[in-house]
């Protein structure tokens, strides 16, 4: 049905059910009954004053106080429990594309329909997004949000983009700060954590009326320890367990292929016989011998953050009836060192080295001059041919097993930062009789910094011929002398495994690496990116003169100009503008076919400025058509100067027959135009697997997008008998061009069939190919480099139902003494995704993501069912409450992982199919909260109080960041002291 045809019907149906409640309404107003009803207030999804909590929109309200009863979630772990958000980002998730550069900042994703589908707003008023989440596309940071300083948010679960115009296809969260407060509050808490030194936080806020000048100030700092990931069992496994877990064809030890003075094999390829001595899986890549690397142990599974916010606000009249709002905040937050393994792998192909620097141009060539080399053979007879004068390094990586000795001797240690602030001024007051306006400007940036540490191409390659080195002159061609380094690729210049700490017999100090020769090849690759965002906005309300059943039609209306930019700076060593080839860094040439940079593993940029403006003009209407009958109409049309536009209207039903029953809903068009960093030129690189190995993938800008738009329709009941409180609401989302990332799982399973080579040099594949980069031959095992596009991608159908549901019992336990139990769950019914072509091919066929782990797929992972019971007591200033969460099991439908053998085993003919279906997560929490004389406030909160394990998946760390939880129990201890009379 046709957005359009639907709003038809809600019209036809409105006047119907209209005349039918005129007609029976009796002429005299129902008396009140003298139960507690909901505080009228202007809650987020309308601009008409006085739109009351319980109307025709659906918004969950949490207040601080209801935060606090659950022992004071970060923004994080609050989101990520919400029933109706899913595929949350802010736990440690390097490992998936759609995560990585974003350690360290947080999202929220209603629906699953993507972070950038959902609008996050600070009192009312737009967040610059975060330039690096999920590659850039526009979602908020949650993390940077004043938790100190809100008092509730509001969780709208409807397309919104005819109040509040693009981003709000999935709805909307507001966090809200109070209006007037007066008094003081500090306060913290320690979180222990196992194999930790803890999470801590602390907060102060402070409120002052000085004449008609109310000033508001609230500061937090929050820390998280670091946990590494060898802590918790389940997180690294044998390969036999999981090959997914971290497991890589690439590492070092590795394996090499002896080749002649004319560069001819002179027999097979051999794995470095410490393979296994030094932790490594022997394994075949095909018939080629390997040694498995895992890379895990050396990675967290919680990064050591560090972040503190201050905010402030002040609100005074101007004159009588004209009131000024000024409010400001400032958000830092640090990964000061995040682990990655060693060192990367140098992908080849693009990446290869140039004949200049390793002799044979796209291979790492070791002479057997090379003392590592030398050394392996003498140690092991009969393991180098006759014949041979040095081997090609085949599937291996500067450092593996040895560590890092520049990061200090176990993991690679990179970088992430954000900063953000935000000013907002408004006037606000009544203009003529009855009109109510508000001004507003509002600015506000974050800019984002990351780096990681990679390997120059070339001078890898120079050092592996004993050219490394600062001061080598290598023109003069003196391998191992006169200031030049070798660098030994072998087991042999490895003491012991850098995590386990397992020993090396076949270790020869003399040929040890140097930090001279690491220092001359591994470099960080990094970028700056800011986001910044300006508007401009003038609201109007207030009733008209026309009357109709129970009052006059109340109106909102306005205008918003947003204006977004967008700049990228990158390092010298990062740029392509400065250093475009891989030959760069050795001979000075900018010239190449494929300008990826000077990097093994991590492709360059290209810096970037980039901004759009967005006029938006929107109205509503508040329709009181009887007493028991309203209606809300709602229209916006946006303009942008890129030449796309969109006018969506929504309509939404409140009908309430009897003050214990109602009914409500809405219908209409919502609508998302593309993020800066999508259309922009130029490309980010993620990493992502690719025939069981991580290899670099480029997202390239498509200055050709649509806009994206859902057609959305809800309808529920809200129930309300005494002490008993309930909401049903049913939700569908029609969405369609939705702005996606080509999907990588999709290409090469088209590419590559069951992993075949068949398709390769093939007329209908030859587009799809070219999207490839590949050392040596075309196949999946050969892949160096994917070039993906941000495309307009297959529509998308979901629908579900939401439940709340409270009852309370007084005086149960004692006089005065409350007793609440509480359920809020949804449940999502559909998810279909059509059939997508990715350089004019079929890649992927329709399918349904619900229910699914939606490995490299355009959706996140996928429960059909969430939900959370609990049950709260509270008597004599003592509250207890118990939380039960629920997040249902999903399907792993990687298929070939489960019905054929491994291919990667040294045994072939095993099955391995754990992790097929990934189990129901179910966790316990109880928080124990006491007021305290002196106006003191102490908690005690126990997470995950049977200490469950997150359910095993497929993936490298055994679990699914985006939906479980990999820390284990916790204990939380708080504390809180007001001083005067704090209150809002």
């Amino acid at each position: 049905m046709q957005l359009w045809t639907k709003l038809l019907a809600g019209v036809s149906g409105l006047v119907i059910v209209s005349a039918g409640a005129a007609f029976a309404q009796d002429d005299t107003a129902p008396a009140d009954d003298g139960e507690k009803k909901l505080e009228t207030v202007t809650v987020t999804g309308s601009f008409i004053a006085g739109t009351p909590e319980d109307s025709a929109l659906p918004v969950d309200v949490i207040s601080a106080e209801d935060m606090k009863l659950q022992g004071s979630p970060s923004a994080l772990e609050m989101i990520k429990s919400l029933p109706v958000s899913s595929g949350v980002l802010g736990d440690t998730n390097q490992f998936d594309g759609r995560a990585q550069g974003s350690e360290g900042s947080g999202t929220v994703n209603l629906r699953g329909l993507g972070a950038s589908r959902t609008l996050v707003l600070l009192n009312g008023k737009r967040l610059a997004p975060n330039p690096f989440a999920f590659a850039g596309s526009g979602a908020v940071d949650t993390n940077i949000l004043p938790l100190a300083a809100v008092t509730r948010i509001e969780v709208l679960k409807d397309g919104a983009a005819a109040t509040y115009g693009s981003d709000a296809i999935a709805g909307v969260v507001n966090f809200i700060t109070p209006e007037n407060y007066t008094g003081y509050e500090i306060g913290g808490d320690y979180k222990f954590v196992q194999d930790s030194d803890g999470d801590y936080t602390g907060s102060i806020k402070a409120g002052w009326d000085i004449g008609g000048l109310n000033l508001f100030v609230a500061g937090g700092y929050q820390h998280r320890s670091e946990l590494r990931a060898f802590d918790r069992d389940f997180a690294v496994r044998p390969f036999i367990e999981n090959p997914q877990g971290g497991w890589s064809l690439v590492g070092n030890p590795g394996a090499f292929l002896p080749v002649s003075a004319a560069f001819a094999p002179t027999g097979g390829v051999r794995r470095d016989p410490a393979c296994g001595v030094l932790g490594g899986t022997p394994l075949l890549s095909g018939a080629t011998p390997v040694c498995g690397f895992q890379f895990t142990p050396f990675d967290n599974m919680v990064e050591e953050e560090n972040r503190w916010q201050v905010y402030s606000k002040a609100t005074f009249d101007l004159v009588p009836g004209h009131e000024m709002h000024l409010e400001g905040f400032y958000s830092e937050s640090e990964v000061p060192n995040m682990r990655f393994s060693p060192s990367f792998p140098p992908v080849g192909g693009a990446s290869g080295p140039t004949a200049d620097a390793s002799i044979v141009a796209g291979q790492f060539f070791v002479p057997l001059t090379n003392p590592g080399l030398a050394l392996l053979g003498t140690q092991n007879p009969g393991l180098i041919p006759a014949g041979t004068a040095g081997a090609f390094m085949i599937a291996t990586r500067p450092l593996g097993y040895a560590g890092n000795a520049l990061a200090g001797g176990s993991s690679e240690l990179s970088f992430r930062k954000y900063e953000s602030f935000r000013v907002s001024a408004d006037i606000e007051g009544d203009i003529l009789d009855g009109v109510g306006y508000n001004f507003s400007l509002t600015y506000g940036a974050e800019q984002g910094t990351r780096s990681n540490e990679d390997t120059i191409v070339n001078r890898y390659a120079l050092a592996l011929r004993g050219l490394g080195g600062s001061g080598c002159n290598v023109a003069a061609n003196t391998p191992g002398a006169n200031g030049c380094l070798w660098f030994n690729p072998f087991s042999n210049a490895i003491p012991v495994n850098a995590v386990t700490g397992a020993a090396n017999p076949s270790f020869n100090s003399s040929v040890a690496n140097s930090r001279e020769v690491l220092d001359f090849f591994l470099e960080d690759t990094g970028t700056v990116q800011e986001f910044d965002l300006f508007v401009a906005e003038a609201v109007f309300n207030g009733e008209t003169n026309i009357k109709l059943g129970d009052g006059n039609i109340g109106w909102a209306a306005g205008v918003q100009f947003r204006e977004e930019g967008y700049d990228r700076q990158l390092y010298d060593v990062t740029n392509l503008n400065i250093n475009p080839c891989i030959a760069t860094v050795t001979t000075g040439t900018t010239t190449c076919a494929q300008p990826v940079g000077i990097f093994g593993f991590l492709s360059g940029a290209r810096p970037l400025a980039a901004s759009q403006n967005v006029t938006g003009v929107f109205g509503e209407l508040s329709l009181p058509i009887t007493s028991t009958l309203n209606a809300q109409l709602a229209a916006r049309h946006e303009s942008y100067n890129t030449g796309n536009s969109t006018f969506d209207p929504k309509l939404s039903v409140k009908w309430q027959p009897a003050d214990a029953f109602a009914l409500r809903g809405s219908v209409g068009s919502t609508f998302r135009g593309p993020a800066l960093t999508q259309v922009a030129t130029g490309q980010v690189t993620s990493l992502q697997s690719v025939g069981g190995t991580f290899r670099a993938v480029d997202i390239v800008g498509n200055p050709d997008l649509e806009p994206e738009k859902a057609d959305t329709y809800t309808v529920g009941a809200i129930f309300n008998f005494g002490n008993f409180n309930a909401t049903v609401d049913y939700w569908n989302f029609d969405f369609q061009d939705p702005v996606i990332t080509e999907p990588v799982a999709a290409m090469v399973a088209a590419m590559f069939p069951g992993n075949s080579s068949a398709n390769c040099g093939t007329a209908p594949f030859a587009a799809l190919q070219a999207r490839f980069s590949f050392t040596g031959a075309c196949s999946v095992a050969n892949v160096s480099r994917v070039s993906t596009f941000y495309a307009n991608g297959p529509d998308i159908t979901t629908n579900g139902v939401d439940v709340l549901a409270s009852i309370v019992f007084d005086d149960v336990i004692g006089a005065g003494s409350e007793v609440e139990f509480g359920f809020s769950g949804s449940q999502t019914l559909e998810y279909e995704i059509g059939a997508f072509s990715v350089a004019g091919f079929p890649a992927s066929p329709a399918f349904s993501a619900l229910g699914k782990l939606n490995f490299q797929t355009i959706a996140t992972p996928l429960p059909e069912k969430k939900f959370e019971l609990y049950a709260n007591g509270n008597v004599n200033d003592i509250n207890l409450r118990w939380t039960m969460r629920y997040i249902d099991g999903y399907e792993d439908q990687r298929t070939t992982l489960f019905t054929v053998a491994n291919p990667n085993l040294t045994t072939p003919g095993i099955i391995l199919p754990q992790g097929r279906f990934i189990k129901e997560y179910i966790t316990h929490d109880v928080s124990l909260n006491m007021n305290l004389p002196w106006d003191i406030a102490a908690g005690l909160t126990v997470e995950n109080v049977f200490d469950e394990n997150p359910p095993f998946a497929r993936l490298e760390l055994n679990y699914d960041p985006f939906t479980g939880d990999g820390v284990g129990r916790t204990v939380k201890v708080s504390l809180s002291k007001k001083f005067g009379a704090a209150a809002e």
